[in-house]
């Protein structure tokens, strides 16, 4: 190129010049937060009493949306203020612009893309809101709704909703102008742009079915996304896939445990140990997956961002995805790929100079240009002492050679992934056309009642249950001799399969949130819960509210998606609660101020929103008739509780004194309204005729009595008296442990009480499948039902018999023929895991060594996330979220 007569010359031998980098997720210095919101009347805090009309109240301060944590209307432009010493850290990795985010709440408001080279905020934007920023992580989420995942995310939906009917509000007024004015609500009009594809929005979470919830967001909504990864996406590549949007990559990879305690690595599950070996191959994943990646440095000095891409380099992810994902990916997300992302006649001059390769960590980053004005690194800046004698530089030579040739051998450790994918050992073993198994022992759990014969499954449907089945061609055969064959077991109440919180505690009412956002399919639940034969579960919130979460009845289908675990047919269900949990008699001296605060209270607290519910559904129908109306703001609560009216949502009731089982049961049926169960209830046999006359089932728990003072009157016969009154029973767990026997469960109920066997084994079949509405499908083996079945060593009921095959569908899940194989690999795979783990380690282990820390550095295990009850007294993991007691949604 011909040199203009009055440039300057830079001599650059040696050197690398690359377009300047681009992060495009980065944060500034937290802003001052704001009060108020989130214990507002609207959103359900002191003074609501669930009254129509109780909850207008605005809760931010100033106009806006009822949650402090929802400021879609927050502009991190016009707070942008640079911090020098900031800039220059961003600097030395070689950046010149990033797109800042807002760095707190849910909604968070917009970012702005601006050059790192002027701490003039005035001169250093290059695009103003550029991104809406929705944050599903939940870290500052203080005491306030929401304070789960599930929360999180119903208060996210409603916001859009708002935001949807607040644009159709405002076009009725300016049609009809002598109706009242819609009220002004800066945080709808806010989101107006990402509702109508202006703007794109960023989606933050912390595992790895975060993806597949909020794409379910932005498909309801029809939002262009961009996504924040978890770095857990290693786990469920498919939901990536299918997902099809951007993924900006945060390299904050786990670090390594201190070994000096052996004990740290026992507390290492594998999941956390797959985590780790995973975590750099992530970026080299979802490009071979096809997905456009972008690398962030967030939470990262400049050293360490570079180590982590050369780390993300040796496990697959080519340099030149790498430079791609560092310049012109966030360039085009960011919208501003005319001015940055490559060198080009008429782009800034925004130029990244390293001396080598940035990808070789020890290279030094020269300087930047930003916007043609040169920014030198400080020497040593990137944790170097320049040598100041040449003993001083053949020691540093000496030692960067060492360096390097450590690096090289921990590259090749690290080079050679251990951990399998985890889809790998899921899914069923085999799913042939036809199955037969011939010659067993057949509880059938319907008209045929028991006998010996055999049992016919075709394309996932049982063909024909009797004696001498011929085999179609082509069917697998079980030999059936000495074994049993049942309908596959079914929970009524269980927590096992929810990550992210099994409470949205917070509010009387949460009639909002679903249970069916945050199922968990990836937790080694399923495949547990599999090896006792159960095959369908009813996931229910916590009892921390009268009114709580909208339920999810799921199959047991090891290895699908969360969307592909629900049981589609399953009516649409809600979980209520009475007693002590609900008016926080247990939760401790902070909490005395919520309505409702006693047993009365409760019983108000439901009058009160149903009669909000029964509003709600006149102003829908009066709207229907009229199409001139105003229209009508969807509330998803009172939708919910309207849908309980309407008859088509199951109320699910966590219940124990007969007194307050019998006020539930008198208030429903002046409703008309038919309750699906009465959970727990354990005083249920003193009131079972008024049960039985309502048509409401018993899902009980089976010998449970005098485990805290407000069940001192159960007693473990409860069941079979409430079945001799002709209440549809079932023994339910409640318990991730229990689920895994919920066929000795059963077996109490022939203890106490002497049910028939027969009859008790429905009591976890049958029973619960009529009292979830799910019996034309499952809960006996009857021609045309779906092929849900377990094959037993011995009879169901004999606490000697194992569960020896698990089937879904017509699908084999478990085949205890297998689960030593699995259980050998898995171990296998553990110890090489480990092994790699202490070749790089450092030397002594790297210090500290104290309990716990493996699980402090590793985090929380998706597997182990929410596991539900595991014991008596839960092991701290309280469902219904108090502070001094122990117990769990009991």
């Amino acid at each position: 190129l011909a040199t203009p007569p009055d440039a300057r010359v830079w001599d650059l031998a040696g050197a690398t010049v690359y377009a300047g980098f681009i992060d495009p997720s980065l944060s500034s210095k937290p802003a001052p937060a704001t009060g108020g919101g989130q214990d507002s009347p609207r959103a359900g805090g002191r003074g609501f009493l669930g009254v129509p009309g109780n909850e207008k109240d605005p809760g931010s301060q100033g106009p806006g949306a009822p949650l402090s944590s929802l400021t879609p209307q927050r502009r991190v432009v016009a707070e942008w203020t640079p911090d020098a010493a900031q800039l220059e850290g961003w600097r030395e990795a070689g950046l010149t612009a990033a797109v800042i985010a807002p760095d707190r709440g849910l909604i968070r408001g917009t970012s702005a893309l601006v050059l790192l080279g002027s701490a003039d905020p005035n001169g250093a934007i290059l695009r103003p809101d550029v991104f809406l920023h929705v944050s599903l992580r939940g870290e500052d989420d203080g005491e306030g709704y929401p304070g789960s995942l599930m929360g999180r995310i119903a208060a996210t939906r409603q916001a859009f909703l708002d935001a949807e009917w607040a644009a159709r509000d405002g076009a009725h007024f300016a049609a009809h102008p002598d109706r009242p004015r819609p009220a002004f609500d800066p945080s709808a009009e806010a989101l107006g742009p990402a509702l109508r594809r202006e703007q794109t929005v960023v989606f933050e979470f912390q595992h790895a079915l975060g993806i597949d919830q909020a794409s379910r967001i932005a498909r309801e909504f029809g939002l262009q996304v961009v996504f924040v990864g978890s770095g857990q996406e290693w786990r469920r590549p498919d939901l990536v896939a299918a997902a099809g949007a951007p993924v900006i990559l945060p390299l904050r990879f786990p670090s390594l445990p201190a070994l000096a305690d052996p004990a740290d690595l026992d507390q290492l599950t594998l999941d956390q140990l797959r985590g780790w070996d995973w975590a750099p191959e992530v970026p080299a994943l979802l490009r071979r997956s096809g997905i456009e990646v972008a690398l962030t440095s967030a939470g990262l000095d400049a050293a360490a961002f570079r180590k982590a891409v050369r780390q993300a380099i040796d496990r697959g992810l080519s340099e030149a995805d790498a430079l791609a994902a560092l310049t012109t990916v966030p360039a085009r997300l960011a919208g501003a790929d005319r001015e940055l992302g490559t060198i080009a006649p008429g782009k800034l001059a925004n130029l990244t100079v390293v001396d080598g390769s940035w990808f070789d960590p020890e290279a030094k980053v020269r300087g930047v240009w930003i916007e043609g004005i040169w920014h030198p690194v400080k020497p040593g800046a990137e944790g170097r002492k320049e040598p100041a004698t040449e003993e001083e530089r053949a020691k540093q030579k000496k030692d960067r050679e060492e360096a390097e040739k450590k690096r090289a051998e921990l590259a090749a450790v690290f080079a050679k992934r251990e951990a399998r994918a985890p889809l790998a050992e899921r899914g069923p073993a085999d799913f042939p056309g036809a199955v037969l198994v011939r010659g067993a022992t057949v509880w059938t759990c319907g008209p045929r009642g028991r006998f010996v014969g055999d049992l016919l499954v075709e394309k996932g449907v049982i063909a024909a249950v009797g004696t001498g089945l011929a085999a179609p061609a082509g069917a697998l055969i079980i030999d059936g001799t000495g074994l049993h064959v049942t309908p596959g077991l079914i929970d009524c109440h269980s927590h096992s399969m929810i990550v992210g919180g099994v409470n949205e505690g917070t509010l009387p009412s949460t009639a909002m949130v679903r249970i069916g956002d945050v199922v968990n399919s990836e937790t080694d639940r399923i495949y547990e819960q599999l090896a006792g034969g159960l095959t369908t579960a009813s996931l229910l919130h916590g009892s921390a509210n009268p009114i709580g979460g909208q339920n999810c009845v799921i199959k047991l289908r090891d290895g699908a998606s969360p969307a592909g675990l629900v049981f589609a047919e399953a009516p649409r269900g809600i979980k209520f609660a009475l007693g002590e949990n609900v008016k926080q008699s247990n939760w401790g001296e902070k909490h005395t101020t919520r309505f409702p605060q006693s047993r009365m209270g409760v019983a108000a607290f439901f009058e009160n929103r149903f009669l909000a519910a029964r509003r709600y559904l006149d102003a829908w129908e009066a709207a229907r008739k009229d199409p001139e109306a105003e229209p009508v703001r969807r509330d998803l609560e009172l939708e919910a509780l309207g849908e309980i009216l309407q008859g088509s949502r199951l109320i699910h009731c966590h219940s124990y004194r007969a007194d307050e089982i019998l006020m539930l049961v008198r208030l429903m049926d002046g409703l008309k309204v038919r309750i699906g169960t009465f959970q727990h209830v354990l005083e249920g046999y003193k009131v079972a005729d008024e049960i039985a006359r309502h048509g409401a089932g018993g899902s009980a728990f089976s010998d449970w009595w005098a485990y805290k003072f407000e069940v001192y009157d159960a007693i473990p016969h409860a069941g079979a008296l409430m079945h001799e009154r002709g209440v549809v029973v079932s023994f339910n767990s409640d318990s991730s442990d229990f689920a895994r026997r919920l066929n000795l469960e059963a077996a109490k109920a022939v203890k106490y009480g002497g049910v028939p066997e027969e009859e008790a084994l429905k009591f976890v079949t049958l029973n619960p499948a009529r009292q979830l509405g799910v019996d034309r499908w499952v809960g006996s083996l009857e021609p045309g039902k779906h092929a849900d079945f377990a094959v037993w060593s011995a009879s169901p009921l004999d606490s000697s018999s194992m569960c020896v095959q698990t089937w879904i569908d017509g699908a084999r899940y478990f085949d205890r023929a297998h689960a030593g194989g699995r259980a050998g690999a898995r171990q296998k795979e553990r110890e090489a895991l480990i092994a790699k783990l202490k070749k790089t380690a450092e030397p002594g282990g790297g210090g500290a060594g104290a309990k716990g820390e493996g699980a402090k550095h590793f985090g929380t295990a998706l597997e182990k996330a929410n596991d539900g009850i595991t014991d008596v007294h839960c092991g701290g993991a309280c469902l219904h979220g108090c502070d001094n007691h122990r117990g769990g949604s009991r």
